[in-house]
């Protein structure tokens, strides 16, 4: 069985007119879910072998995957909240649109390189704005990982990106 095979579509959610990919599926069958990190694991080699001190996990759904890798490969983790006021000290903020809303991007300010990590590539929006407010915070973001992509939508990113399953 395939990824493809296990993750489920839902027409209309969260709003009319949009596709979404649910890869709770995954999550919940350890099987599946360890042959994802393992996929992703060699995205990153190929990419970039792992030379970068963070992975930068997107609110929320980055966070489950990306958590893994980054214990996987001994690296730190960044939390990139979309939730105002969730994190303490010095922050930086950037507003920015989804496929079906306006969403805002929030981290910690320091520095170091990042490897960005969400669930999925759609138009590139949320990923730019994980990209362009690690910078104003004062890190370096070297890329981008995802266990989806979504290139009908013609994504665009400003750093390299590689993606596990592609639609």
């Amino acid at each position: 069985m395939e990824y493809k095979d296990i993750i489920q579509s839902h027409k209309d959610f969260p709003i009319e007119g949009i596709e979404y990919l649910d890869l709770n599926p995954i999550y919940k069958d350890p099987t599946y879910r360890n042959r994802l990190v393992r996929d992703c694991m060699q995205k990153i080699v190929d990419m970039t072998p792992p030379f970068f001190d963070y992975i930068g996990v997107v609110e929320s759904r980055g966070f489950l995957i990306g958590s893994i890798l980054a214990n996987e490969i001994d690296k730190g983790l960044l939390l990139l909240r979309s939730k105002p006021g969730r994190l303490p000290g010095d922050t930086k903020k950037i507003s920015h649109t989804l496929e079906y809303g306006d969403s805002q991007m929030e981290v910690q300010t320091g520095s170091g390189s990042v490897l960005v990590f969400d669930d999925v590539l759609a138009t590139g929006g949320t990923s730019q704005a994980a990209v362009d407010v690690l910078t104003m915070a004062g890190y370096t973001p070297i890329g981008a990982l995802f266990p989806v992509e979504l290139t009908f939508l013609n994504p665009t990113l400003s750093v390299p990106y590689e993606s596990v399953i592609k639609y």
